[in-house]
């Protein structure tokens, strides 16, 4: 990561490229006057290809193939394939379905939050350079990679909510079980009974 400052004047222009901590490399430039951020720039940089990868092919490859980008936010991709498949042919999904695929995708971004926040953001917190910060040591107890109270916690308890994803999805992650028109299961009672236990359980022990 490199940081450039150029100042004029009572203004500074800082440039911190790439910036750490994010799921891909971002570049941020701020514009600081009189001590006051005024204005701010964000640019994603990597570029990874995958739209070169499904050019030329069937439409319904983006649903096997778009999941298997990330191990964490795989859904939100299968999501908006099926989304995109939907708009362009005018297909009409059913409510239940519709309800199932926001469940499905409300579960995987309940486990990013908690992932994001203690494996990615808050282990800055522990940085040596801090040591003498207020709260440091409580931050270290509870933040610290693998041994922190919150930390093992937080990304322990993660998994409970992709477990209702893998009863609707077949499986978590990369699931393909969104389709054009619907998706590709007839949840039980047994399994609406058994993802509203995982939830509460998951809201009990952690939030």
């Amino acid at each position: 990561m490199s940081v450039t400052a150029t100042a004029t004047g009572n203004a500074i222009d800082l440039h911190v490229s790439p910036l750490g901590r994010v799921e891909g490399d971002l570049d941020v430039r701020v514009k600081i006057e009189d001590g006051v951020v005024t204005d701010a720039w964000t640019e994603a940089t990597m570029f990874r290809g995958f739209e070169i990868i499904l050019k030329g092919k069937d439409p319904q490859a983006g649903l096997i193939v778009t999941p298997r980008i990330c191990g964490i936010c795989g859904g939100s991709h299968l999501y908006k394939s099926v989304y995109a498949l939907d708009t362009a042919w005018a297909t009409e999904v059913p409510q239940n379905a519709t309800l199932i695929r926001n469940i499905a995708q409300a579960c995987e971004t309940l486990q990013s939050i908690p992932r994001y926040f203690y494996a990615i953001f808050a282990i800055d917190f522990v940085n040596k350079n801090y040591a003498n910060a207020k709260g440091y040591d409580e931050a270290v107890r509870r933040f610290a990679p693998f041994v922190g109270t919150s930390y093992e916690a937080g990304v322990t308890l993660s998994n409970k909510p992709v477990e209702v994803y893998a009863l609707f999805g077949g499986q978590w992650p990369h699931s393909s079980f969104m389709i054009p028109g619907g998706v590709m299961c007839g949840p039980t009672l047994s399994d609406i009974t058994r993802s509203t236990a995982i939830l509460e359980y998951w809201k009990d022990e952690w939030l």
